[in-house]
């Protein structure tokens, strides 16, 4: 064999090798490569269909599955299994910080729009952490350290969902929350009894030693309780009525659109800093004393609902088995984000605390295209 060909020989091979190579490299860190691989696949554990409360979960099917599991045998959510569907995303691992050197904070503009390729009204990120870093709840995201206790999901959604309050003690009491109370009687005997120690030393608590207090419970208590199947039946029904919800067998989120507002929250302000319009599904923002309102043209309401941008619960297990959370309330100093379905027939988006308008924006031609405040 001559020299000519020994060269196109070893050309051919070294071509071969290193198509080899990019190949292997591209589909083990997707990261590389979004271009070529889908990274936002949402995948299906369960799904009722229409109008229901939507989690995803950034975590492997077995980590989903073993929350979802311990969720939905717990009172109230296993009389309200059917009004649950849960997904997950596994081919994508969010950026996600320790938040004061103290908490696992997963929440990100990159992670929400990810989350958006699936039903998304509440979104758990899971990620292996030291035992002593907490887990946190925020806005709509909670953030899960994997080396906690199961009953740590349970605690984080009371926060999200309907913002419960720390029933250790000490802790700061969200304005919005109900069970932590300085008068028994509020508790309208739907309660185990009534303790003393309930975030302030001299508030009350419905259960001795709940999911809100200690991550070895395994019951939120009968108020806990009452107050969260309250929320499930309202929140389904608001549902119903939310443009852009409906979920199938086949998901298609990728065909629906959403706008997605970037603002701050400072000292009773807030400042709005872009908005976008982004595909995916809309999905919730959490609860909270924030209001916003998007408003048509003819001024009717088609999206509302509550946030809370000012405060990350952060929560975990105490040094004994049994023993009270360790956690705190710590004040968000960083951004949030809003996912609001879209209209084309959208006038303006308003933001207010109290009854009294914080800040509004005009949303008259705003379309598919992309846009900036």
């Amino acid at each position: 064999m001559d020299n000519k060909k020994i060269a196109i020989i070893s050309l051919l091979v070294l071509i071969l090798i290193s198509v080899s190579a990019i190949f292997l490299i591209s589909t083990s860190n997707p990261n590389l490569s979004p271009d070529k691989i889908d990274l936002e696949k949402c995948k299906i554990l369960q799904n009722n269909e229409r109008d229901k409360i939507n989690i995803v979960f950034f975590s492997t099917k077995e980590e989903a599955e073993k929350y979802s599991k311990f969720f939905l045998d717990l009172s109230p959510f296993d009389e309200n299994k059917n009004n649950f569907n849960f997904f997950y995303i596994n081919d994508y691992v969010p950026d996600c910080e320790i938040y004061n050197d103290v908490a696992l904070l997963c929440y990100n503009k990159e992670m929400i729009k990810k989350a958006s390729s699936c039903p998304n009204d509440y979104i758990v990120v899971v990620k292996d952490q030291p035992k002593e870093i907490r887990s946190s709840s925020y806005m709509n995201v909670m953030s899960i350290n994997s080396n906690h206790p199961e009953s740590v999901f349970a605690h984080e959604f009371g926060h999200a969902f309907v913002v419960l309050a720390e029933e250790y003690v000490p802790a700061e009491i969200p304005k919005q929350s109900k069970n932590c109370v300085d008068d028994c009687e509020k508790f309208s005997n739907n309660n185990e009894g009534c303790f003393q120690g309930c975030s302030k030393n001299d508030f009350f608590r419905s259960i001795d030693s709940g999911i809100m207090r200690t991550l070895s419970s395994k019951s939120y208590g009968i108020f806990n309780e009452k107050t969260i199947s309250d929320k499930i039946t309202s929140e389904t029904k608001e549902q119903q009525k939310i443009t852009g919800q409906a979920v199938s067998n086949d998901i298609n989120c990728e065909d629906e659109k959403y706008l997605l507002v970037k603002g701050s929250y400072n000292e009773n302000q807030v400042q709005l800093i872009d908005k976008s319009v982004e595909s995916g599904c809309a999905g919730k923002n959490g609860e909270g004393n924030l209001e916003y309102n998007l408003a048509l043209k003819d001024n009717s309401i088609i999206s509302d609902g509550k946030f809370n941008p000012e405060i990350i619960f952060t929560d975990a297990p105490g040094k004994e088995p049994t023993a009270q959370i360790n956690g705190e309330i710590l004040n968000n100093k960083g951004e949030f984000f809003l996912k609001l379905p879209l209209e084309s027939e959208s006038k303006k988006l308003e933001i207010s605390k109290d009854k009294e308008i914080l800040t509004e924006i005009n949303l008259i031609g705003l379309n598919s295209r992309p846009c900036k405040i």
